[in-house]
């Protein structure tokens, strides 16, 4: 009889056996002067060598920082203008004064376990969306499907992303690298799925796991100025305790500028896509600060937040501590100060049953159910900070530092 492959089924998740691993360009600013109406007069002077000209936004930095309020001319010789008066603005700003549109290349690397469907996922959509920016190249995406469970795929797996990496090295130093992590956790334990021995998912510790995924890729992650990773992956790996901070601890080690993961219990991704989509457009497009544009990402992202809390790791650059902020979104009448009001009564089984019964800053509820005096009452957590981007008048985004002792 021919040997068969021994393949793992499709799998949503769940539990699996733990094993122990072993290991064998500048940024450019685009400006352009269509909304600029540009005087005939002194346009003699417009393609000299020594003449520069001056972005709106360069000019209103420059204000910023000296506090003095200047005419814009544009071009500039020897730091006098050329032209013999202000030059017309038809336009309004369409971003914000902060940003910048910039063609720093960008890598976009998606490591997902092996047999794991990712068909319409949202980081190969966060690609197609920035994909239009670079119309001379710069923009790169890269798909590596792992299994590391026995040492002989880990090795082809070694072997194989080295040889990715080669390639990626000889087209240029990649400035900025995105990496999306799509794999499962185990439900109880947090670990994630290492691949398949026997026909059976199997686990490993995640920082053991990811000593082994990130090691082909860990000079392309110290060279780059900006590194993202992504957790596309159930939420165990974050509320087991044991496991968020051995992950803590392993991205010390590895130095990613910051780290992105989700609580659900079943995350499902696609409900990422407007966050990551925002990602995108102010981080990447816009150079805009992780932490700046976080809240602002959040704002855009409001039925994530029914789903899953989102959790931020941010590394500091000259001590490598990682620093961590939960966020959680709030609604007055489905998630008091985050908490989850449950569908059903636990004491009578009503369903849809709940009213409430004060909001004055600690929310109780009771249950609608006459003859039930079963009542919750949910209080502000301690260090939670409302966020202004995407509240409304019953809910609001919530922000709250963790403890960062890793």
């Amino acid at each position: 009889m021919p040997p068969l492959k021994m393949t793992a089924k499709k799998s949503t998740g769940g539990f699996a056996s733990r094993i122990v691993l072993t290991v064998p360009d500048q940024d450019s600013v685009t400006a352009t002067t269509e909304s600029m109406e540009i005087d005939q007069d002194g346009s003699e002077h417009n393609n000299a060598e020594d003449v520069i000209f001056r972005c709106l936004v360069c000019h209103i930095g420059r204000q910023r920082d000296n506090e003095n309020r200047e005419p814009y001319f544009g071009f500039y010789k020897g730091g006098l203008p050329i032209l013999n008066k202000f030059l017309p603005v038809r336009a309004t700003l369409e971003v914000s004064k902060r940003a910048q549109i910039s063609s720093s290349p960008v890598l976009f690397l998606h490591l997902n376990l092996v047999d794991n469907d990712t068909t319409g996922g949202p980081f190969k959509l966060a690609y197609q969306f920035i994909e239009p920016y670079f119309p001379r190249g710069g923009l790169h995406y890269e798909e590596v499907s792992f299994d590391v469970a026995t040492p002989q795929k880990l090795t082809e797996y070694l072997k194989d992303a080295s040889r990715v990496v080669q390639d990626l090295r000889k087209q240029r130093i990649w400035p900025r690298i995105v990496i999306a992590m799509t794999n499962h956790t185990d439900n109880d334990s947090g670990d994630p799925f290492a691949g398949y021995v026997n026909g059976k998912y199997i686990s490993a510790a995640i920082d053991e796991f990811l000593t082994i995924i990130l090691k082909p890729w860990k000079q392309m992650i110290s060279d780059a100025g900006e590194s993202f990773l992504w957790f596309f992956c159930c939420g165990a790996l974050i509320n087991n305790v044991d496991s968020f901070n051995l992950l803590r601890k392993s991205l010390q080690s590895h130095r990613i500028s910051a780290s992105i993961a989700f609580t659900a219990r079943r995350f499902q991704p696609n409900f990422a896509c407007h966050l990551l989509l925002a990602f995108v457009e102010l981080v990447l497009i816009e150079c805009v600060s992780i932490t700046y544009a976080f809240p602002h990402m959040l704002g855009q992202s409001n039925k994530l937040g029914r789903h899953t809390d989102i959790i931020l790791m941010l590394t500091d650059t000259l001590t490598g501590d990682i620093s961590t902020t939960k966020y959680s979104w709030a609604n007055s009448d489905h998630r008091p100060w985050g908490h989850n009001l449950p569908i059903q009564c636990p004491d009578c089984g009503c369903v849809d049953a709940w009213r409430s019964a004060s909001k004055a800053g600690v929310y109780l509820f009771e249950c609608s159910n006459d003859s039930c005096r079963k009542s919750l009452r949910f209080e502000k957590p301690a260090n939670a900070v409302k966020l202004t981007p995407g509240k409304t008048n019953s809910s609001c985004w919530l922000s709250m530092d963790l403890d960062t002792s890793a």
